[in-house]
């Protein structure tokens, strides 16, 4: 029986928390060293092409799992489906109320743009598109032989996340031809938003924490 998690706070001593897959829990209640936002940063600023952010995030998984609002999560990064046949750049999976919840996540390099000039979808964002179409199909097709690798209710049905370039101040005709893609259940998200909502996230987690512990200190005077 899937263990359903509320308050992970609450769970995070108990060993259970992180099974099925233990080796990629993420820890996303732990407070961090808020340097490694500017180190996301500067690897943004200087990237060329994804290789970079694909290291930062399979260094760093609760940094891409805190763009997903977490309960108790899960991070893989390049999973191999199909045997090695189809390999997305990461695979997110959450634990609620639901039972577990599938992102897929593909990376494209943060110097493109998910747009064209003459505000159409651009080749490299279709691309990545089609990728996560692909991996759908096999899950489609093969849902069951990744249940028997162990991706409990991994299937077609998922979510998934297309992180291309940088920009977010879109047009109202590239904010609704993007959309269009959420249909599908693909959301196509800029590295800044990431970078924006990882931040968020860790900064008021650390705040949060050196509150407690200051009005723990408080109570034991």
């Amino acid at each position: 029986m899937a263990l359903i998690v509320g308050n992970t706070d609450d769970l995070l001593d108990d060993p259970k928390i992180r099974e099925p897959w233990p080796d990629f829990f993420v820890e996303w209640t732990k407070p961090r060293d808020p340097r490694i936002v500017a180190e996301l940063e500067t690897i943004l600023n200087e990237a060329k092409d994804e290789r970079p952010l694909q290291e930062f995030y399979s260094k760093h998984p609760y940094m891409l799992a805190l763009a997903f609002g977490p309960h108790c999560c899960w991070v893989f990064p390049h999973p191999r489906l199909g045997g090695g046949r189809y390999i997305p750049d990461f695979l997110y999976c959450d634990l609620n109320s639901l039972g577990y919840q599938w992102t897929l996540i593909e990376l494209e390099s943060p110097t493109m743009e998910a747009t064209n000039k003459d505000e159409s979808v651009s080749k490299d964002c279709h691309h990545a598109i089609q990728q996560i179409l692909d991996y759908r199909r096999w899950l489609r097709d093969s849902a069951l032989f990744e249940e028997k690798q162990g991706l409990k209710g991994l299937n077609a049905d998922c979510h998934a996340w297309v992180v291309i370039g940088r920009r977010d101040d879109r047009t109202e005709l590239e904010q609704q031809r993007l959309a269009e893609f959420k249909k599908q259940k693909i959301e196509i998200a800029s590295y800044d938003r990431l970078l924006w909502l990882g931040k968020d996230h860790l900064l008021y987690r650390n705040r949060a924490v050196e509150e407690a512990a200051r009005a723990a200190k408080m109570l034991n005077r």
